[in-house]
């Protein structure tokens, strides 16, 4: 293999987890690859020369974006630049659709091999992309298992690489050992907190997860709340509660029960078979604008997958202290919390898949 260069963007905290684990695979067929872009910590841990951190980039919301257009616009023509004077050999987009569609549309005639990695969920709305996905791209991938019959059914071919998240449910830990590292009684049921991974989000859930924590500890005693803490975002918090910042996955498995605010923090909770509610919430605008352009009723990708409702969805106005708490306490219940993970068990197997999919992926885009 040759020393090219390969340019990648992920915009987001879950970009930059896959995006880690693909150039990893990716160095594993040519370990003389360069790798430059827009990432976050684990990438440039994996030899990512970083031109933007995505801390600069990780909003949600149609009219928060807009509020920080200027910012992001210039990071957007700052990026294209810097695409052109590396003049890559690959460019790989990850998620992110608003921002690297645009990308893929503005590189269109400068023969660039680009590859989209895990697609824009047109399904759920949007579906117009799928116009800007075969004009622009070179070859599509998926992580979801319907997308690709989905895409098929419209004319479009797509890889099925499997969902990096399946390896989760393989993986071993152990709860006990994990509360001895961190002195909880072996008495007390444990609750992770997943506010979110964008600063905005956690500016809004915060506050709410707060309230929900006082009503939890005022009926049920023998309680102790794990935060789990995303890679480029930090929270300040109360002392009782413990931070956790790295060994995030064996925290999840540990716990009784989980808070978790929509996004893939959903599917790796379902993957370590910890129940949860997942709760949602954005401004009032982005949310009228959701409900207006969304096709599909969940919000979750767990009750996505299973096309039924697993897991509650305190959504919007209904992300409360009080209906998350309530829902906290029911699945404290042991005849619910395996009825939750029994339904889990149905994702995984249909998830499940005998290759690695980072693996499968960078096959794909040296196919």
């Amino acid at each position: 293999m040759n020393k090219e260069k390969i340019f990648i963007i992920a915009g987001e905290d879950s970009g930059d987890l896959h995006g880690a684990s693909l150039i990893s695979e990716i160095k594993k067929i040519n370990p003389k690859a360069q790798f430059f872009g827009v990432g976050g910590n684990r990438m440039q841990k994996e030899g990512l020369v970083l031109t933007q951190h995505i801390k600069k980039l990780n909003i949600i919301g149609f009219f928060e974006v807009l509020k920080h257009y200027t910012r992001i616009k210039k990071i957007f023509n700052e990026t294209l630049l810097e695409i052109k004077k590396i003049n890559p050999n690959k460019i790989i987009l990850i998620d992110y659709p608003g921002f690297n569609l645009r990308m893929a549309k503005k590189l269109h005639g400068l023969n660039f091999d680009i590859t989209y990695f895990i697609l824009p969920q047109v399904w759920a709305w949007k579906e117009s992309r799928i116009k800007t996905l075969t004009r622009y791209c070179t070859r599509l991938i998926s992580i979801i298992p319907f997308e690709k019959k989905w895409f098929k059914k419209r004319g479009v071919k797509v890889h099925y690489a499997g969902h990096p998240l399946s390896i989760l449910s393989k993986k071993k830990y152990n709860p006990e050992h994990f509360r001895l590292s961190y002195n909880i009684p072996k008495k007390n049921k444990i609750i992770a907190l997943l506010p979110g991974s964008r600063k905005s989000e956690v500016e809004k859930n915060w506050k709410i997860f707060s309230e929900t924590i006082k009503i939890l500890k005022s009926k049920t005693k023998n309680l102790t709340f794990l935060l789990i803490e995303g890679q480029n975002v930090s929270i300040h918090c109360e002392s009782n509660i413990i931070k956790i910042k790295n060994n995030q996955y064996e925290a999840i498995k540990s716990s009784n029960a989980a808070i978790v605010c929509s996004g893939t923090a959903t599917l790796e909770t379902a993957m370590l078979k910890c129940p949860m509610v997942v709760c949602y919430k954005t401004s009032y605008a982005s949310w009228v604008l959701v409900k207006i352009l969304s096709r599909v009723k969940f919000i979750s990708l767990v009750n996505l997958i299973a096309e039924e409702k697993v897991v509650a969805e305190c959504v919007q106005k209904n992300m409360n202290a009080k209906n998350l708490s309530n829902e906290i306490i029911s699945l404290l219940d042991t005849k619910k919390s395996e009825a939750v993970k029994e339904k889990y068990e149905q994702i995984i197997k249909t998830l499940k898949t005998k290759h690695n999919p980072y693996k499968e992926a960078a096959k794909n885009i040296y196919a």
